[in-house]
């Protein structure tokens, strides 16, 4: 597709349309009275948001059409569904019937999202990245030192999550940062010692899956902090927050996504200091 023009407009609000029908359609086939509680508009403008993110991606990466449909589905299932339940789990929140309805519908969507975005957004001229050179390329960087900075990178997600949510979660008494870390990982019903290890997954979870990003998009390390930063933030927080807007309190959400962009961002920050490419 074309990457000039208004079609670099349209493509990314036609994939919003895509992504709010597709997920409508799944929640409607599993729970009809379910559907009808959701807002199209929001699932309209989570979509925008989300072809808007992935754009810079699709046209500047040459990725073949199957290495891209992989890739984007394992990125969005990862900082999408498997993030959702993380959080979740770390929060104590009852996974009830909605719950897993919506996830089941998030899932059907990320597949969709990701083959459609290799058709409807604008792609390079030249595709000559393979799955399995892009897998060639991803082993090489598995290396001794490359596994540790992936550990660090884990632990600053980890620990980037409490600090911001002691500081500016206004849910939690206490009057300092530190108490409040310790009312959050007090919280039942899994003990502190679990939810740092589940913090620690999703954060190498995220940098696992930004590596092949590192490997192919190479670029000054400020405007990778702004690409990557702004699409993990949209994939993870964002889009989401959009999406259940009408379902969430609106002060808990402002909070949320705030603490949510100085987490991506901090941690796209550090992921690129350890793995960033400047552009030859």
């Amino acid at each position: 597709m074309s990457s000039s023009g208004i079609w670099k407009y349209i493509a990314p609000t036609s994939l919003g349309a895509a992504y709010a029908i597709t997920k409508m359609l799944s929640i409607r086939a599993l729970d009809p009275e379910l559907a009808i509680a959701q807002d199209f508009t929001y699932q309209f403008l989570a979509g925008i948001l989300l072809g808007f993110a992935l754009r810079p991606v699709t046209s500047q990466i040459y990725w073949k059409r199957t290495t891209s449909i992989i890739f984007f589905s394992l990125f969005l299932l990862i900082l999408g569904p498997i993030g959702q339940l993380i959080r979740h789990r770390i929060w104590g929140i009852t996974f009830d019937d909605t719950f897993w309805l919506l996830l089941f519908a998030e899932i059907v969507t990320a597949f969709v999202v990701s083959i459609l975005a290799s058709i409807i957004l604008p792609v390079a001229h030249q595709q000559t990245i393979s799955p399995g050179l892009l897998l060639r390329r991803y082993k090489k960087e598995l290396s001794p030192s490359g596994i540790l900075k992936m550990f660090g990178c884990a632990l600053l997600y980890a620990f980037s999550f409490l600090i911001f949510q002691s500081i500016f979660d206004e849910s939690f008494v206490s009057p300092s940062w530190i108490g409040r870390s310790q009312e959050l990982l007090s919280l039942p019903p899994i003990s502190a010692q679990e939810k740092i290890l589940l913090l620690w997954v999703q954060g190498f979870l995220n940098i696992l899956i930004l590596l092949p990003l590192f490997i192919v998009f190479l670029r000054e390390k400020v405007e990778l902090i702004v690409v990557f930063g702004s699409l993990s933030f949209v994939v993870a927080v964002f889009s989401p927050a959009f999406a259940n807007f009408q379902r969430i309190e609106p002060l808990l959400l402002v909070d949320q996504v705030f603490i949510g962009f100085c987490l991506h961002f901090i941690f796209i920050s550090g992921s690129v200091l350890c793995f960033g490419r400047n552009k030859k």
